[in-house]
């Protein structure tokens, strides 16, 4: 546990300096700080998910408990998201950085890049009610767990 928490923070960090980068920059970020290729894939899939659900628990909306990994030839699996040890740990990590009364700027800066985060955010700009919204199960594209790059 001690070292996923290690990564999860080594995560967070480079989310934090690096918030203009993608996805796959992120994953090749982290490769070449030493995390291994398939944690560091489930750590830029997962932690940002886990922040922006801790960020919006308390709006009303809902999220789906179970997640869909798609595979080669569109195939797609549907895991829950309890089953992933680093999502359990990325909501740990995140719950006691709020606890630890991390910065609200240092929150977002991991959370908004969380598709449901951005989602929740657009409609609030439309007029939507966060309380309204109901989030259908996350797909996630990278068919072994890694970026295609």
């Amino acid at each position: 546990m001690e070292t996923t928490n290690q990564n999860i923070s080594q995560a967070v960090a480079t989310f934090r300096k690096f918030p203009a980068m993608s996805d796959e920059e992120i994953y090749g970020e982290l490769v070449k700080e030493g995390v291994d290729r398939r944690l560091a894939a489930r750590l830029v899939e997962f932690v940002p998910m886990a922040y922006g659900r801790i960020l919006l628990e308390k709006s009303g909306a809902q999220f789906s408990d179970v997640y869909h990994r798609l595979l080669p030839g569109g195939t797609r699996l549907e895991h829950l998201l309890s089953s992933e040890p680093v999502w359990n740990a990325a909501f740990d990590f995140g719950r006691a950085e709020i606890a630890d009364r991390t910065s609200a700027a240092d929150l977002l800066a991991v959370a908004a890049r969380s598709a449901e985060f951005d989602a929740a955010d657009k409609m609030l700009k439309k007029g939507s009610r966060l309380q309204n919204l109901v989030f259908t199960p996350p797909l996630l594209p990278w068919s072994d767990g890694e970026p295609n790059v």
